[in-house]
């Protein structure tokens, strides 16, 4: 393995990079060839300084740069020092290490060489047996830690009960593991007393009396156990009370809506600042349990925030159930299109907009996007109820172009308790993006700003979540 090995596929990058030399220069410069000028040798390549040197290297993945560093001390140093300051999380898979045929020595060799520079390691698909590798090894530094099996393989070579265990020998420190598509029961997981994270998605063998000595033994901040885990029911998680150190939890739906609901207990946990609710078939159902609560007031917390991003046929019904949240200061509603080809958003009625915006008088942060407005006046009610609303953003809705801004600055400038200006967002709406240059929005600065900057399409909000997050 040499330097000009790498080069061969770099340099034409490198070429294209840096060097952009006009037409008529080249043709009237006289053309001197030798056989050094026909291709890069390593040596020529050693000579480019170490910033260039760096940024050559870069562009490699991971463990060919740990191949580069073999060659020669020089090189070694520049990949050191991007390590250093560039490697924190690092991501394997299992092509990394085919394409050159590293064997069982190399891989442990570069595990070892890295293992001073990373705090968090991803493991996409990648072999459990080169995790196996590691029984005999230690490596502290690492405190996170995300394994995402591969659904194909089995027998030996998926990940395992006994591979929890090796994780207690090779990462002692360890404090967040999200596992997927991996066929553990659960069994071991309490074993890892640093551990304030822990992710179970796709395990279809998680056994219910596991769960009470991880709930117990372990004191977790976050537990996620929402996608595609069925066999876990309500009653397996109804130990979560145990855990009183709990602040972020994410579970499925059918895990409150089945023979004993937990919701009432989760509600009173301590420390609980975030509920993510994974829900496609009992929305309302879910809804009502927890804006309803039968906790008489001051035994469950107090929602503050709510957000959810999806398809719903009810919206009358939805908004009905979150009027009785009363206290919420944060609502965050992502409409998104019911089909893709024509791009139709849902539109909301006045009348059901009125209806929440009287009922939620504390909002101080409005984000409706992505809707179709049946007009102005419904939207234009939260302006005039919620009395502390500093945000609101419409991003992506519909809601008939100008004239929402007009009226929005006929009655802004009627509240004289306001303190500061609306924030008012109108990213990719029908809205002319203008306006925030004209005299009328210019002179009432006081009571209104307008952002109109262009961003990219939400991506981020995953599809039938309710969000809910709690005052502290």
């Amino acid at each position: 393995m040499t330097f000009t090995t790498y080069c061969a596929i770099i340099w034409p990058w490198q070429r294209r990079k840096f060097v952009s030399i006009p037409n008529s220069t080249i043709e009237n410069t006289p053309q001197m060839t030798s056989a050094t000028d026909t291709a890069p040798t390593a040596a020529s390549l050693l000579q480019l300084n170490d910033d260039v040197l760096a940024l050559i290297i870069r562009q490699l993945n991971v463990y060919q740069q740990y191949e580069i560093g073999r060659l020669n001390r020089r090189l070694q140093s520049i990949v050191q020092m991007l390590w250093r300051t560039r490697v924190r999380n690092v991501v394997l898979q299992d092509e990394m290490f085919r394409r050159s045929g590293a064997t069982s020595r190399q891989f442990v060799n570069f595990i070892l060489s890295l293992a001073p520079y990373m705090e968090r390691l991803s493991c996409q698909h990648l072999d459990v047996r080169k995790l196996r590798l590691l029984s005999s090894h230690t490596i502290e530094g690492i405190q996170s830690l995300e394994w995402y099996g591969d659904a194909n393989r089995r027998g030996r070579v998926r990940f395992v009960d006994e591979d929890v265990r090796l994780l207690l020998r090779v990462f002692p420190n360890l404090r967040m593991l999200k596992l997927r598509s991996c066929q553990i029961t659960g069994k071991y997981l309490c074993e890892l007393e640093h551990l304030t994270e822990l992710c179970l998605d796709d395990c279809q063998f998680l056994e219910s009396q596991h769960f009470r000595d991880i709930f117990r033994l372990l004191k977790l901040r976050k537990f996620d156990i929402m996608e595609d885990c069925d066999e876990v029911n309500c009653c397996d998680l109804a130990d979560l009370q145990l855990c009183p150190t709990l602040e972020h939890i994410k579970i499925a739906d059918y895990h409150l809506c089945m023979e004993s609901d937990i919701t009432q207990q989760l509600l009173r946990l301590p420390r609980l600042q975030k509920l993510s609710i994974y829900s496609k078939n009992f929305v309302f159902d879910v809804l009502s349990r927890i804006a309803r609560p039968s906790s008489p007031p001051g035994a469950v917390r107090v929602i503050e925030a709510f957000r959810f991003s999806g398809i719903l046929h009810d919206y009358g019904r939805f908004f009905r159930e979150l009027g009785n949240l009363r206290q919420l200061t944060r609502l965050e509603l992502h409409g998104q299109v019911e089909v893709e080809e024509d791009g139709q958003l849902q539109c909301l009625e006045d009348q059901m907009l009125r209806q929440l915006a009287n009922h939620l008088r504390e909002l101080t942060e409005l984000h409706l996007c992505g809707y179709q407005l049946e007009s102005p006046l419904g939207l234009l009610e939260f302006v005039i109820n919620c009395r502390q609303l500093r945000v609101l953003d419409i991003t992506r809705t519909q809601c008939h172009g100008d004239t929402f801004i007009w009226s929005c600055i006929a009655v802004l400038a009627k509240q004289r308790w306001r303190s500061q200006p609306l924030e008012l967002w109108i990213r990719h709406t029908d809205i002319n993006q203008e306006i925030v240059h004209s005299p009328r929005c210019l002179d009432n600065v006081k009571v209104i700003k307008i952002d109109a900057k262009q961003i990219g399409s939400n991506t981020d909000y995953t599809s039938g979540v309710l969000k809910f997050s709690f005052a502290r």
